[in-house]
C-alpha cells in the first residue's frame, strides 16, 4: 500500500488545446510526487484536433487518476470554471499544460501549504527577477502597471497576478463561477479570495517560453484584467 504523505490531497487543473506532448511530460513529473491527486484535463471539442483528443483517452488508460471534459463555456477561464466544479480533493491546483509552469515546483507550493494550510499559495515571477525567460517587454511593463493599480485599491502587494500558477484551499473557490472567461480569469480568482479574507503567500518561480502551441496574450488582452480589476473595487 502507498503511504501518502500526511494524506495532502490535490485536484490538479489542466486545461489543454493541442499540447499532448507537454502534458505527458508534465504528468509523468506530477505523477513522482507521493500525494493524492487526481487530474482534471479540461480540453476543447471545438479547438483540440481529433488526435490528441485520442493521445489523452489514452493517457487516461495508463492514469487511472484522470479526469477528462470537454469545457463547456469559452477560453481558459471556461476551463478553469469547469475543472474547478468538478474537483473532489481539499486542494486545487491551477497550472498550464505546455509546460510554462514548472510542474516540479508543486513540491515547493505543497511544503508552504502544509505549514498554511488555509491560505492560496502562488508562484510569482517578480520576486527574484530571474523568472521571466523570453518574456517580452510589453508584458512586463503590464504587469508593472497593474501592480501598481492592486496596491492603491486592495492594499495587497500582489506582483505577479497574471501567472494563475497557484494552490487554492477548496474553500477559496467554493461555489465560485468565473466572469471573466479570457486572461483576466487570472486575476478574479485572486481577488475574490482576498476579498473573502484568505491570505495569499508567494514564493520565486520559473516561467519558460511554451515548447507547443502559441501564446494568445496581446495587449489587448490587458483590458480583459482592467476589467475584472474595476469591477471588483
Amino acid at each position: 500500500m502507498i503511504k501518502y504523505e500526511n494524506l495532502y490531497s490535490v485536484s490538479i487543473i489542466l486545461p489543454i488545446l493541442n499540447e499532448i506532448n507537454s502534458l505527458k511530460k508534465t504528468i509523468k513529473i506530477l505523477n513522482k510526487i507521493n500525494i493524492r491527486k487526481e487530474y482534471l484535463i479540461i480540453f476543447s471539442n471545438k479547438l483540440t484536433s481529433s488526435e490528441v483528443k485520442k493521445e489523452i483517452f489514452n493517457l487516461k488508460k495508463k492514469y487511472k487518476n484522470i479526469l477528462l471534459k470537454p469545457q463547456q463555456r469559452p477560453f481558459v477561464g471556461g476551463a478553469i470554471d469547469l475543472g474547478i466544479k468538478l474537483a473532489k480533493k481539499k486542494y486545487i491546483v491551477i497550472m498550464a499544460s505546455d509546460l510554462e509552469t514548472n510542474p516540479h515546483e508543486l513540491k515547493k507550493m505543497i511544503k508552504i501549504s502544509k505549514k498554511n494550510p488555509d491560505s492560496i499559495i502562488s508562484a510569482d515571477r517578480w520576486i527574484s527577477q530571474k523568472g521571466f525567460n523570453n518574456y517580452g517587454i510589453i508584458k512586463f511593463l503590464a504587469n508593472f502597471f497593474f501592480q501598481k493599480l492592486i496596491k492603491i485599491f486592495f492594499k495587497q502587494k500582489i506582483l505577479d497576478f497574471t501567472f494563475a500558477y497557484r494552490l487554492y484551499p477548496k474553500d477559496a473557490l467554493k461555489n465560485y463561477k468565473i466572469k471573466e472567461l479570457r486572461h483576466g480569469f487570472a486575476l478574479e480568482i485572486l481577488l475574490n479570495p482576498i476579498k473573502k479574507g484568505f491570505k495569499v503567500i508567494t514564493f520565486p518561480a520559473e516561467w519558460k517560453k511554451r515548447v507547443e502551441g502559441s501564446s494568445s496574450i496581446t495587449i489587448e488582452s490587458y483590458f480583459s484584467y482592467l476589467k475584472v480589476l474595476l469591477r471588483n473595487i
